[in-house]
């Protein structure tokens, strides 16, 4: 298949990509700016510490991401999270949202996090997959919605 899970910090000429995938899904929905996501990439061109961000490739193309990021605006007092899951449509039904996100879990035992969050609005049963639990519903700009929690203890 060709997938590669890379930091987004070792091929920072994608950092514009992410962040026009997820402002284009998201953002330019819910009052946020271009500029305010490139943000995030940018920190999120990063390997030490948080935000992290991974980009899947095909044959050297972007063809999806995922983040870990501090905070998220549905619910700053939760940290931290697993944020702007995406997978282009040339690329859906290949199993590479389940390669970012065992990438990210991976991530998050390396840097000792104990727990992560995330809210989704479609994608309960994939993360549920993952071992995620439901914390509670909730509302988005999109839609209802359901937070969710993962131990990693």
């Amino acid at each position: 298949m060709g997938i590669e899970i890379a930091y987004l910090a070792d091929h920072p000429e994608y950092i514009q990509t992410c962040a026009s995938w997820i402002y284009g899904l998201w953002g330019s929905q819910s009052g946020g700016t271009y500029e305010r996501a490139l943000s995030k990439f940018t920190d999120g061109a990063n390997k030490e510490a948080l935000p992290i961000t991974f980009l899947a490739l095909h044959d050297s193309k972007p063809a999806g991401t995922v983040s870990v990021w501090n905070t998220e605006a549905s619910r700053p007092d939760l940290t931290p999270w697993l944020s702007a899951l995406y997978v282009h449509p040339f690329h859906r039904n290949k199993g590479i949202s389940l390669r970012l996100i065992e990438r990210l879990i991976a991530e998050a035992y390396r840097l000792e996090i104990k727990e992560l969050f995330l809210v989704t609005e479609k994608a309960k049963a994939l993360y549920e997959r993952f071992c995620w639990t439901e914390v509670e519903p909730m509302a988005t700009p999109y839609g209802e919605a359901t937070l969710m929690k993962k131990q990693l203890e």
